[in-house]
């Protein structure tokens, strides 16, 4: 059913290719253009600073992205990145309503209504792992745990998270399991093909993050892939989005309100801020969670046709059932 919403404005050939690459370039472009108000800040504290703009104080402030370089707070320097995010959400939806002459829900859920049951499911569960796994490590490492609890910035913090930070997890959600995951799998007939191929964009996506640098990128692509094919196969067995944002959201929400760490993409005024990170733990740790969640949502759910995650994409309608059975919940 996810991809049938899909298939019914899909055209086969060249036709179709073209539409998603002009979709594929505007997304860029909002990108881009969601980082102006960003790199205008951040030439002006610059130059404030310094009396000058210079390429090598450029090139020093990206390498580390510390906001109090250039005497900016953290919680504004934290909107600032999230706006790119924001540009490229907005580009993709002009898109999908203009190029695909399709709503943006279509990419979310084939149902008439987005299940926000499934969302929140999604989020509290994930949350509560997450947040399991790093009470249990401060325990056993205390000592490399810095709290740094401030209220006047933690309580703006959680307001940007909660209202901003979703768009940018659902962007993400959206181009890769939604977006690129059901034209993969129209264009290939193949549900494997397109859960691998949008596994590994959505790890090279991260290639610019800080945490490759800090840790490796041998150790960090197998985590960022991992969370791609994590989120695919949650997306592929449910028919549906729901389940990935609410994890992604409750993922990236929790590291920048709670627990922050030297290195990573998420520089913010968190409650503890971690000295040091044991990633050939973290990554070994996160299968095993990923593993759960799945299981969890299986018996849930009730999923038991594993071949969801590898079969061909159209026999599922073709096969099973009539479009007129179909079409009374997919949305157009």
């Amino acid at each position: 059913m996810f991809f049938k919403s899909a298939y019914k404005s899909h055209e086969s050939g060249l036709a179709e290719f073209v539409r998603y690459v002009l979709t594929m370039i505007l997304v860029f472009l909002g990108y881009l253009l969601g980082q102006v108000p960003f790199m205008i800040v951040v030439a002006a504290q610059l130059t404030e600073r310094d009396g000058e703009l210079s390429n090598t104080a450029l090139q020093e402030f990206a390498a580390n992205v510390n906001f109090a370089d250039i005497n900016l707070d953290a919680n504004s320097g934290f909107i600032l990145l999230l706006l790119s995010f924001v540009g490229g959400l907005m580009a993709l939806w002009l898109a999908v309503v203009v190029i695909h002459k399709r709503s943006l829900k279509s990419l979310i859920t084939p149902y008439q209504n987005v299940r926000w049951s499934r969302v929140g499911f999604g989020f509290g569960l994930w949350f509560l792992m997450i947040a399991t796994l790093e009470l249990v490590s401060y325990f056993v490492s205390p000592e490399t745990y810095i709290f740094q609890f401030n209220w006047k910035t933690w309580l703006p913090l959680v307001a940007i998270a909660l209202l901003i930070m979703p768009m940018q997890t659902s962007f993400e959600e959206i181009l890769f399991r939604g977006y690129l995951m059901q034209g993969l799998g129209l264009a290939t007939n193949s549900r494997l093909i397109a859960l691998v191929l949008t596994s590994i964009g959505f790890g090279a996506m991260h290639l610019a993050n800080p945490e490759i640098k800090e840790f490796g990128l041998m150790l960090m692509m197998p985590y960022y892939i991992g969370m791609g094919l994590f989120l695919g196969i949650l997306t592929l067995m449910d028919d549906s989005l729901e389940l990935a944002l609410g994890i992604h959201a409750a993922n990236n929400i929790f590291g920048a309100t709670f627990v922050t760490f030297t290195g990573s993409a998420l520089q913010t005024d968190a409650v503890f801020r971690v000295t040091e990170v044991n990633t050939t733990f973290m990554i070994p740790v996160f299968y095993v969670l990923a593993t759960a969640f799945i299981y969890l949502c299986a018996r849930r759910y009730g999923w038991n046709d594993w071949s969801k995650l590898y079969g061909p994409v159209r026999s599922r309608w073709e096969n099973n059932e009539t479009d007129s059975q179909m079409d009374e919940h997919l949305i157009t």
